[in-house]
This record gives structure tokens, sequence and C-alpha cells, in this order.
């Protein structure tokens, strides 16, 4: 029960982070013909509008029409227009369908970075508020950063349906981004402490999983509602009800522990035992304490030979060096592909909501073949084929005709997106086990902020397939095939303990002697970074 009401609040962040792609994506339109109609009353598609503009590669243009004759008496038919073109100064839009472009008129390639700007808006809030968001669920525990933000979210989301103009929009998509930047990392926290150390790694990808439903329910709502506004206060009403989590779910055993709160850690234990139809006693007790908390190493049994700062040491070895430029390329590459597919779905041909849901749900099986693959054949062949075979499968679906079997453009692409999610949920894993434990922490915030980077790129891909629609693809194919071969040079971790220095992970992969670990669920828990 705990745990469900934990994949709710991430279901929501899915939402929170994919919602602005409804709410800027491209509307219908046409120009608008003051001499033939009147917009109030007029319909989308009148019986001369093939007449009323030129046409560009087939397509009517949506920026400049035909001069009308000024003989022309009444209604206006074909015959009505000449062959003098002007600009569009007042548009027609698709009824079906609200957006911003419709909300404030952006319209034609002007205005398109307007609707660009959204996307990398919203990934630098995320990333500023990722600074404060783990400062505060250190300091005042996980559950009171998930209950805080996402209550707040919902109050700052309902506020940005509102919004009068674009800047007071854009001030509200960053507010909305740096609030919720850290209800993900913190509700996975949470849910990882809380469960037993034998389950971590499969909990890990049930949450990845509640992250995926979050972006299919998004895709479905959106399709409902058609409507930004609509959409916002569906999207985040349900966040205000995050005010009652306090009364559901218990703070965090490991964070209480560090800070020396066992009064209340008894009192969640016996809370536990009462809810698993237990008696209450010594020994149930500790049965949980068991489940839940492991052995932690006394500092003896860590090693520590080097004191110089995280920087100092990193450029004094060529191998970590190496590892960390690698990696750093191969994060960037993960968060650029990633939203960048999801981004540029809602473009592809056919019913943008069915193919954002399902370029969605093709993140489920992902995360489960991973787990697989991971615990099996290792980390370096998960990761590197991933890469390998996304690049093949995105680059491929360029050599399908434009309008000629589009549902194998289709399947291509989810292929793409679904070996991208792999890479994207090994990376996590693996990056943890080739540094050291003196390195871990601060090496992985530099490859963490280079995934942010390329999730804030990934929104102008739109403005690449206005030069050439094929360019997103090639760009993507083209970063994974690179990425792919690049971390072939990384030594395989499956089977070795964590390195503790600098010195015990430059001897990773240059021995065949195994260093065989006590339990792979010990290992750091296998996520992705939203």
């Amino acid at each position: 029960m705990i745990f469900a009401f934990i994949g709710i609040t991430l279901m929501l962040t899915a939402a929170f982070a994919f919602s602005y792609m409804f709410i800027t994506s491209e509307v219908k339109y046409r120009c608008s013909v003051p001499e033939c109609e009147h917009a109030e009353n007029t319909t989308f598609e009148p019986p001369w509008l093939n007449a009323s503009a030129p046409k560009i590669n087939g397509v009517i243009s949506r920026c400049t029409r035909y001069v009308v004759q000024n003989d022309h008496l009444g209604t206006c038919t074909e015959a009505s227009f000449t062959n003098v073109t002007r600009d569009c100064d007042s548009w027609i839009y698709d009824p079906n369908e609200y957006t911003i472009l419709n909300e404030w008129g952006f319209t034609c390639d002007d205005n398109q970075w307007k609707l660009t700007l959204v996307g990398t808006i919203q990934n630098i809030g995320q990333t500023v508020g990722l600074i404060f968001a783990g400062y505060i669920s250190d300091r005042y525990g996980r559950r009171v950063i998930l209950t805080m933000a996402t209550a707040l979210s919902g109050v700052s989301g309902l506020i940005h349906s509102f919004s009068v103009n674009y800047y007071m929009f854009l001030v509200f998509q960053f507010l909305n981004a740096f609030i919720a930047a850290g209800i993900y990392n913190a509700g996975f926290i949470l849910g990882m402490e809380m469960m037993g150390v034998k389950n971590r790694v499969y909990g890990s990808t049930i949450i990845s999983s509640m992250y995926a439903m979050g972006e299919i329910l998004l895709g479905l709502f959106a399709s409902w509602v058609r409507s930004w506004r609509m959409l916002l206060r569906v999207v985040y009403g349900p966040a205000l009800l995050a005010i009652f989590l306090p009364l559901v779910i218990p703070e965090s055993v490991r964070w209480l522990l560090s800070k020396d709160k066992h009064e209340e850690v008894n009192k969640i234990y016996h809370k536990m035992a009462r809810m698993n139809g237990l008696q209450v006693t010594d020994e149930t007790i500790n049965t949980f304490k068991e489940l839940s908390v492991t052995k932690t190493k006394t500092k003896s049994e860590l090693v520590v030979s080097d004191e110089r700062k995280p920087i100092v040491q990193v450029l004094h070895s060529s191998v970590i060096l190496i590892r960390l430029l690698v990696c750093s390329f191969c994060w960037l590459t993960n968060g650029f592909i990633y939203y960048g597919m999801s981004l540029n779905s809602v473009s592809l041909a056919g019913d943008k909501y069915i193919n954002f849901v399902l370029i969605a749900i093709v993140e489920i099986p992902a995360y489960y073949i991973s787990c697989v693959l991971n615990n099996y054949i290792g980390r370096k062949p998960t990761l590197s084929s991933a890469f390998l075979l996304s690049g093949a499968f995105c680059l491929a679906s360029l050599f399908i005709p434009a309008g000629v079997w589009n549902y194998g453009f289709l399947f291509l692409y989810m292929a793409g997106k679904l070996c991208i999610a792999m890479a994207f949920s090994t990376m996590y894993l693996f990056t943890a086990e080739l540094f050291p434990t003196t390195l871990r922490n601060s090496l992985l915030g530099i490859c963490d902020m280079m995934s942010r980077v390329g999730s804030s790129l990934s929104p102008q891909i739109s403005l690449l397939a206005r030069i050439m629609p094929s360019l997103p693809l090639i760009l993507f194919g083209s970063m994974s095939m690179i990425a792919g071969i690049l971390s072939l040079i990384f030594p395989e971790t499956l089977g070795m303990k964590l390195p503790d220095t600098v010195l015990e992970a430059e001897e990773i992969g240059k021995s065949n002697k195994t260093r065989k670990i006590p339990d792979l669920n010990t290992l750091p828990y296998q996520t992705n970074i939203r």
C-alpha cells in the first residue's frame, strides 16, 4: 500500500515533466482571408481553400496566401483569387485543439523558437531545482520533500493554467519544474530505503515502470481534453492531495537512523508489524530491521588512501579521466535521445497522442529486459548493444519512404526508444560501479549534469527538422552509435565488488580473477535520472 502511494506521486512527476509537449504542440492552421470570411463565423476547410494559397511540397502554405480579386462579389470561389501572393496577418485554427500556439498566435517559422524555448526552460528549472531538493531531502527527510514538492507543484501548476500572457507562462513553467525537480529522486530513494535488501534491483525496475505509466496516462488525458489550460488542471490538480501523504507514508527508516531518531524508527516497525498481521514482539521487530537495513562498513573496513580533492585525483589518473569523459558523453547522449525521441514522437505521421503513448509503453519492457541482461550477461554488453541497436533502428527508419508503410517506421522508432531506455537504465548502475567510493558521488553528479545538458537541448530538435526533416533521426542515430562504440572501452563490472579507492577502480578489468560480491542487490539501485 505504501509503495502504491509512492508510485502514484512518481506517475504525477512524469506528467509534470512531459505535459509541455502537448501544451506547445503544433495545431493545424491556415491563413485567414477576411475578404471571403469572418473569423467568428467560418469553417476550417472552406470550398475555396485549395485556391487561396500556394502549395509547398504539396501542402498549402500557412504563412502566405493569394490576393483576392478586387471585383469579386459575394461568396468567394476558386476563381476569386489572383496569382499575386502576400504574407498572412491573421489565421484560422483547427477548432478541435487548443495549445499556446493558437492562444498567443505563435505561427510560422519566426515564432517557432517561442514554442521550443518552453522545453528548454523546463529542463533548466529541473536542473536548478535538483540542487536544492537534494539538500532538503538529506536535511529534513525524504517524506518532507516528497509531500512539500508535490503539493506546491499542484498549487503552482494550477496558477500556471491561468497564465494571461507568454511571459507569465514561462515564469511558471520554470517554477513548476524547479519545485517538482526533487519528487522523483525523493520518492525513488524513499521506496528503495523501505524495501528489503534482496528486492531493491527489482523494486527500482517497478518504480521506473510507474514513471512510464505516468507518461501513458498523460498521453491519454491529453487526447481527451485537447486544451492546454484544462490539461494543466487535470495533471496538477490531484497533486494537492499530497498534503495527506504523511498519513499513509512513513519517513525513511535509514534517514531516521542517520539522525538518531530511534524512537520514531521503533514506531514505524511496530506499525509495519501490525499492517502485516504479525504479533508485535521483539523478534518481529528485529526481522523488519534485518530486512530494511544492511550492515554498514566501519571506518576501518574502508581503504582511505587519498585525501586530495576529487578533481585532482581524476586529473592524476588517466584511466579514471578517460572513463569520466566517455561516461559524460554517454550520459549526454542518453538525455538528448531519450527526451528527444519522446518530444519528436508528437511530430511523427499519424495521431500524435497514440504515438506518444506507444513510445511510452515500450519503456516498461525495456526496464525489465535491461534488469535481466545486466544480471546475466553483464553491464558492458548490455549498454553497448543497447546504444548500437538504438542508433541502428533510428538510422534504418530513414530508409522508409515518407507516406509508405507508416507502421514500419513507427515500429523502428519504438524499437529505438526501447533500446535507449535500456541504455539509460543500465548507465546509472554501470557508472556507479566504475568509480571509487572516494569519487563516486562527485563524478555521478558530473555525469548527471551532462544528462541535463542533453535533455535541455532536446526541445530544439523541432527547429532542426525545419532545416531538414530527417536531421533529428540522423543525430539520434549517429550519437547513439558513437556512444555504443565508445562504451566498449569500459571494463566489465558484473560480479566485481565496488572499488573504494582510485587504485582499485583502475584495476577493474585488468585481472581475470573475479572478485565475487555478496549479493547483486547490494549494489547501487538501478534507476533513471528524471
